[in-house]
């Protein structure tokens, strides 16, 4: 005989919530493994002692810790995945007849209370820790790399501006090398009693970069296989023991990769007190300025080599046999090229050496060298460039190889990750600030997630 439940009476019952939460999801996982009542000594700083309670700050966090676990990426989805969903409510301590936090809440903090605060990096900086404890991060091999996050801004509202440029620590550093050298030359051509002297090296200190009206934190993202238009990029670290993300750190669009690398590097190291003991990246941050900062922190790179498309690395120059011990060059045909002068292209220092008009004049092989135009041959030899023929001869050993394979696996693998399932595709928000909180969000909910899978 089929049956009908045709009749219903409303009736009173005692539920528990954790009975309905399975052993295994990764909510009670995570509930269990880290105790989020750190949060509030972390947030008090930002509530005043009188007036009404606020609603909890710890709900508050889990609440968009569930978003970026789940890949909800609208709060105001957020709020009524949260109100059907039992596994989320026990999260979050809410019983079933608790009200949830509206999802203008979240605005209202970020543009109030927690504006220009570091909280979020503050709690993602915890669990980092938290890790290093368990031994998940070890400092041995870090890789780094970026992925590009779309903007919330219009394609076709583009201005061109003129900045001031601000040089990273990366730069800096090359650039007391210069001066270094710049100083040496000038008082050797005092002693010799030689009153010409070669260029000195210009450097411009404005430029001219193209801003989006409608979020001018963004940037033109402009390379090849990769979307254009307005786009943010998240650089990112990882140790790769665990895959645990140790920094997220974002940027405009049309930033290049290596300009904020040696910072973030330092930055880890002195935060967590993490001895780095070498760095895998790209061939897009095998510059001399990035291995000079890498010398400068003591660590070593292992860099995909760079195939510079310029005379400099031409067929003819590796015909020029270079002589430490003078600092000059030596042509086919015997003759000396001596250190001219400095010059500068993209924050990039290099020494020019050139060899005498009158050697050139009667030279053999004076067309197949510079051509009919030129008076003499110069070439230009980058500061600290010893560095980047160290990291190629690195390229030829086996740790090499290991530490690319670990960089192509965690850093491509990450990033594929965050995006299809941490929310770190595109970006509603604008601004620097927002789109750090996203960042970092989605960071902490991938390290959580690898976290757990090795404590278990």
């Amino acid at each position: 005989m089929m049956g009908r439940k045709d009749d219903y009476q409303s009736k009173m019952e005692f539920i528990d919530l954790n009975t309905f939460v399975p052993s295994n999801h990764i909510l009670r996982q995570i509930n269990e493994k880290i105790d989020f009542t750190f949060i509030y000594n972390k947030m008090e700083k930002y509530y005043s002692e009188l007036g009404r309670k606020s609603l909890d700050p710890v709900l508050l966090f889990k609440m968009l810790l569930i978003g970026y676990l789940f890949n909800v990426d609208s709060e105001r989805e957020l709020e009524q995945e949260v109100n059907l969903n039992i596994a989320y409510r026990w999260f979050l301590g809410l019983d079933l007849t608790d009200k949830v936090p509206d999802h203008s809440i979240f605005s209202q903090n970020r543009r109030r209370r927690f504006k220009d605060s570091n909280v979020t990096q503050e709690i993602f900086d915890y669990i980092v820790k938290l890790c290093m404890e368990k031994g998940l991060v070890t400092g041995e091999v870090i890789v780094s790399d970026s992925t590009h996050i779309k903007a919330s801004a219009a394609k076709g509202k583009i201005e061109k501006v003129v900045v001031e440029k601000t040089p990273s620590q990366y730069i800096n550093t090359l650039e007391e090398e210069a001066k270094r050298i710049e100083k040496e030359f000038e008082e050797k051509r005092i002693e010799s009693g030689n009153k010409k002297r070669g260029r000195k090296p210009k450097v411009s200190n404005t430029e001219t970069r193209s801003v989006v009206k409608t979020d001018s934190d963004s940037g033109l993202l402009c390379r090849p296989g990769k979307p254009s238009g307005p786009h943010y990029l998240a650089h990112t670290s990882i140790d790769t023991e665990n895959g645990i993300i140790v920094d997220i750190h974002p940027s405009a669009g049309n930033i290049n990769d290596c300009e904020p690398f040696i910072e973030r590097l330092k930055v880890i190291q002195d935060k967590f007190n993490l001895d780095i003991n070498c760095v895998g990246a790209d061939r897009g941050y095998d510059t001399a300025p990035i291995h000079h900062g890498l010398k400068t922190l003591e660590i070593t790179g292992y860099i995909s080599p760079f195939q510079y498309d310029t005379a400099y690395k031409t067929t003819s120059h590796k015909e020029f046999t270079y002589n430490k011990d003078t600092d000059t060059y030596a042509c086919q045909n015997h003759k000396e090229l001596c250190f001219t002068h400095l010059s500068s292209t993209n924050g990039q220092y290099y020494k020019t050496y050139s060899a005498k008009m009158k050697d050139c004049k009667v030279c053999p092989f004076r067309e197949q060298c510079f051509g009919k135009t030129a008076t003499r041959r110069t070439i230009s030899r980058p500061i600290a460039y010893e560095l980047l023929e160290e990291n190629f001869r690195r390229t030829k050993t086996e740790k090499y190889k290991l530490v690319q394979k670990l960089r192509r696996v965690w850093c491509e693998g990450s990033f594929g990750t965050m995006k299809i399932k941490h929310n770190l595709y595109k970006t509603y928000k604008r601004g620097i600030e927002k789109i750090r909180e996203q960042c970092l969000f989605s960071a902490l909910a991938l390290n959580l997630k690898r976290m757990i899978k090795v404590m278990n």
